[in-house]
């Protein structure tokens, strides 16, 4: 660290004191996390010069709380949100000690902002076109906050989130995502989904939607495009290829699939929303003023709002004031009557009572404080609207409770009467503090700039207190790319990462890797939420490695690059690997997809083309499902179905056949293949290295389409029982609100109605399930003619209330959908 020359006396001393110090300067639950090697440490700065002010500190040590910390979950997993077992830093003090207001003072280490330009500034570099502004602000968000609630005014704040709370709700990070990208000079627009909030971002000549709530974002089958929300309506397998709910939440299909179900608006995109954007954490600090920045929370921890979820992620800091009356200083810190000062002793004057006000002011919420005064005698009270009070004793808790009003600023007022006296009186409050917004330092050189707008002198000292440890060191990066070889290829897209494993420098075992893969060198953001993980997450856990769920998720031709860091078993993360590069070489999904269907022969074929891009396949695969947006599966699956009564929640396997041309008769009753005679299809390409691309955009058949082949022999006397099909559509799984609670299900099923247009008297037929029976009573032929008619719900949903994530039916009305009919002859013998 350096010291400069005319303070190195002082340091000194507080070295010699920082061997007694006790690491408890911090809160819980580092305070109580001590070893006996511990090493408690401080760094004291004194600053009488112009801003900018520039220092170093160096911490030594082996663990810090960023080496000791996991990525942030979103808050909505059942994993948690906050994997952390250490935090060297303590506390950062910033005090006025001189004898001149200090205007808005800052402590900045680089990854701090007060204000929602310098937030944005943090994430966004010259240069960056939109869509690299989108990214960096919505990584940035998920990387700082989590979902959890409180006052929608307060947390609608994108500065006061970051700084103060670290949390919101999904409506909230909707707010100030829009905030954030409109500084950054994108057009935003409020998505419309039921039970949730996002917003969605405007570059490249369409709309991306970027989850910052629930840390995803969803990209098309080119796997680099973000999907719309209207595309994502339309399909939720985009959903079902994409990791969400945060690093945190393992891999599961349902959660992918109820997620999609929220997504229901099949409107034109428009609309508005902003975030709060004139906050500041600007201050002033008057001589005898201080702020602590303190890593940890009082026991229990002090708080504004909802009772956290995750306590240990509200940190209590001081706000203080303790001013000097030996000095007429401390007359220009408060509205003063009828007070006199002798010898540092304050008193009211004679047959008065004196009163001293003071504006406490913070930009940190108050949650809490007290009042050292001395001697006793002196009469205190607190108005926090400055206009009604109310007297106070030593503890003032009771002014800043978590359900109140967001305090920032209040007054204080002491009144002497009679022979009271006043010779010292210090008032703390305890702030509320976001952890990732702190001055923090880790293990190495610190580069810290302190800034001010003061004019003229100011004299200003920061104390840095933090707590060295080596009981474990960290893991050396992987040393090496084992699959894809580094700048190497792939054949498919079906990988399975593999790395040379880390080795733990103290000895340990490896507990975890971090795996990112992005498609720019820089790794400044993940491709996808599916590219950011915690193998212990996966099924992979345990091992040196990362199996992708399917293939297609990677384009063919392109250079991806990816690297690994590696946690032992005491909770410490390693340095990140080299950046390894490769290449995929497979063939790609399929295109123009379509069902094109002859009604003079009732035939429905599916037609495709080659994709130009990846490797020419030489075969294609098929598969069909009556379920929209549906994901390919070779096998059974079981898939969730919320409140569906009318389906099962084992779904068959999907896959049709396989053929080298690039058409299929897949619907008609000349068609037997197994899960063919379905409304939508998707196509798979396969190469000459049977690797296969991912699935094609889904094709819709027209429905209802009867695809049965009549039976066309009856005989007289005889019961003649036949079952007509015709295919529909199921829907996708959909979430409504039902009784106030959201509720999934299928809700859009269909189901066809059949009727007889012409045909014997003697044959009948079941509406509902088109099963036509009866018993012929005389020979000959019969001519028939059937028909299956389909009608469905529409729902138009109020927009103002859905971009809020509430469901509110403006109006139903019935569509008719289709009308199919067959004729056939019964031929009825004696």
């Amino acid at each position: 660290m350096i010291t400069p020359p005319k303070f190195r006396f002082a340091y000194c001393l507080v070295l010699l004191l920082a061997a007694n110090a006790s690491a408890s300067e911090g809160g819980e639950p580092w305070a109580s996390m001590t070893q006996p090697s511990d090493a408690p440490k401080q760094h004291v700065e004194t600053v009488t010069t112009s801003s900018p002010h520039k220092y170093t500190v160096t911490q030594g040590g082996t663990m810090d709380g960023e080496n000791c910390r996991s990525p942030l979950g979103c808050g909505l997993s059942r994993e948690g949100v906050l994997e952390q077992t250490w935090e060297s830093n303590r506390s950062v003090r910033l005090e006025n000690t001189g004898e001149s207001d200090v205007v808005n003072p800052w402590l900045s280490n680089g990854r701090t902002g007060r204000t929602i330009a310098e937030l944005v500034a943090l994430a966004v570099t010259p240069g960056m076109q939109d869509r690299e502004k989108a990214m960096a602000l919505w990584f940035q968000e998920i990387q700082h906050r989590y979902h959890w609630a409180g006052d929608n005014t307060e947390l609608g704040d994108p500065v006061k989130v970051f700084n103060i709370y670290g949390h919101n709700t999904c409506g909230n990070d909707s707010i100030c995502m829009a905030g954030l990208w409109k500084t950054a000079g994108l057009k935003i627009a409020p998505a419309l989904v039921i039970g949730h909030c996002i917003t969605q971002a405007f570059f490249d000549g369409r709309w991306h939607l970027l989850d910052g709530d629930e840390h995803t974002l969803y990209l098309l089958r080119d796997n680099e495009t973000i999907a719309s929300e209207q595309e994502i309506v339309r399909d939720h397998d985009l959903i079902a290829r994409t990791h969400t709910q945060g690093i945190l939440q393992p891999e599961t299909r349902s959660s992918e699939q109820y997620e999609s179900s929220r997504h229901v608006f099949e409107g034109a995109i428009g609309g508005d929303r902003n975030a709060k954007m004139d906050t500041s954490m600007n201050m002033t600090l008057r001589p005898g003023e201080a702020i602590t920045w303190r890593w940890g929370h009082l026991n229990p921890g002090k708080f504004r709002g909802r009772k956290p979820l995750y306590p240990d992620t509200i940190y209590n800091g001081n706000w203080e004031y303790q001013p000097d009356f030996s000095k007429e200083l401390w007359r220009k810190g408060a509205a003063v009557e009828n007070v006199a000062a002798s010898g540092g002793v304050l008193t009211a004057e004679s047959g008065k009572t004196g009163t001293l006000t003071w504006t406490i002011k913070s930009p940190y919420v108050f949650v809490g404080g007290r009042i050292e005064a001395e001697p006793a005698g002196a009469k205190f009270a607190v108005s926090t609207d400055g206009k009604t009070w109310k007297d106070a004793g030593a503890n003032l808790d009771a002014f800043f409770t978590p359900e109140g009003p967001a305090v920032y600023e209040y007054k204080l007022k002491c009144q002497l009467a009679g022979d009271a006296q006043l010779k010292k009186v210090r008032i703390v409050n305890d702030i509320q503090m976001a952890p990732f917004a702190l001055p923090s330092m880790k293990v190495g050189e610190n580069a810290f700039v302190y800034t001010d707008e003061t004019k003229g002198e100011r004299q200003i000292r920061i104390t840095h207190s933090w707590v060295e440890r080596s009981l474990a060191k960290p893991p050396a990066a992987p040393p090496a790319a084992i699959a894809p070889a580094d700048d190497g290829e792939s054949s498919g897209t079906e990988l399975v990462f593999q790395w040379a494993p880390a080795s733990d420098l103290g000895g340990n075992t490896i507990a975890d890797y971090h795996f990112e893969l992005a498609n720019r060198p820089d790794m400044k953001w993940p491709l996808s939420t599916s590219f950011y993980k915690l193998i212990s997450r996966t099924g992979d856990k345990g091992k040196a490695q990362f199996t992708l769920p399917m293939p297609g998720l990677l384009a063919s031709e392109k250079k991806y690059y990816w690297h690994v860091r590696a946690k032992n078993d005491k909770g410490v993360w390693g340095p990140w690997s080299k950046t390894w590069s490769f290449t995929a070489h497979a063939p790609e999904y399929p295109l123009d997809v379509a069902v094109d269907f002859d009604k003079d022969k009732s035939i429905g074929t599916l037609r495709w083309k080659a994709n130009p891009a990846g490797r020419a396949p030489v075969k294609y695969r098929v598969y069909g499902s009556d379920e929209k947006g549906f994901s390919i599966s070779d096998v059974p699956y079981t898939a969730p179905i919320g409140t569906t009564k009318e389906l099962p929640p084992q779904f068959p396997a999907n896959f049709i056949a396989e053929t080298t041309a690039t058409e299929l008769a897949v619907l008609g009753p000349g068609v037997k293949l197994p899960a063919a005679n379905k409304t939508y299809y998707r196509v798979v390409a396969i190469d000459n290295q049977e690797k296969r691309s991912g699935p094609s955009d889904y094709a819709t058949a027209p429905r209802p389409v009867i695809f049965s082949t009549p039976l066309t022999a009856a005989k007289v006397k005889a019961d003649f029982k036949f079952q007509l099909a015709a295919n529909r559509s199921l829907g996708d799984l959909r979430m409504r609100v039902i009784n106030g609670g959201e509720t999934a299900s299928f809700w859009d099923v269909e189901k066809p109605k059949y009727s007889i247009q012409q045909g014997p008297a003697w044959l009948k037929i079941d509406a509902a399930t088109g099963v036509l029976s009866g018993t012929p009573d005389a020979a000959g032929s019969a001519e028939v003619v059937v028909s299956a008619a389909i009608d469905r719900e529409v729902r138009k949903l109020d927009e103002g209330a859905l971009k809020w994530g509430d469901e509110k039916v403006a109006s139903t009305t019935t569509e008719h959908v289709g009308t199919a009919t067959q004729k056939f002859t019964i031929d009825v013998q004696p």
